[in-house]
């Protein structure tokens, strides 16, 4: 479980990191270039290291991720710079609500996890001391 939260948060600073370089007049030509080349790359690695570990929500997000990860490298080096710029935040952007979707799903089942042993827990102590009361009567 740790591994998932682990993954979507690097993406998730991985496509942040992306959306305000492809904004950002500094970084243009060759170095835009890389720097999405390299993003999708390491979209690509960490969803194909997480792929089958959870529930099929997650495989989901790793597969959408890692497609986009190869959209990125694809589109930065067959477009020219000025339609690049908008596809490479748009793929940024993706990048960033998938991983902020797995974070989501993951926290949800692992509060879920944690909500049910909550509720046995409680409910098991709560048996154990009716049960002293009620062989008494």
């Amino acid at each position: 479980m740790r591994l998932h939260f682990i993954s979507r948060l690097a993406l998730l600073i991985v496509g942040a990191f992306l959306v305000v370089v492809s904004q950002e007049g500094a970084w243009t030509g060759s170095t835009l270039q890389w720097m999405f080349v390299v993003g999708g790359a390491l979209a690509i690695v960490i969803a194909g290291a997480d792929a089958g570990l959870d529930t099929i929500e997650q495989r989901g997000l790793d597969f959408l991720t890692a497609l986009i990860g190869a959209w990125m490298i694809v589109e930065v080096l067959a477009l020219n710079s000025g339609t690049a710029k908008w596809w490479s935040f748009g793929s940024a952007v993706a990048v960033m609500a998938l991983s902020a979707i797995g974070l989501v799903i993951h926290e949800w089942s692992t509060e879920r996890v944690v909500h049910e042993l909550r509720v046995t827990h409680h409910e098991d102590v709560r048996r154990r001391t009716e049960e002293p009361t009620s062989l008494a009567g």
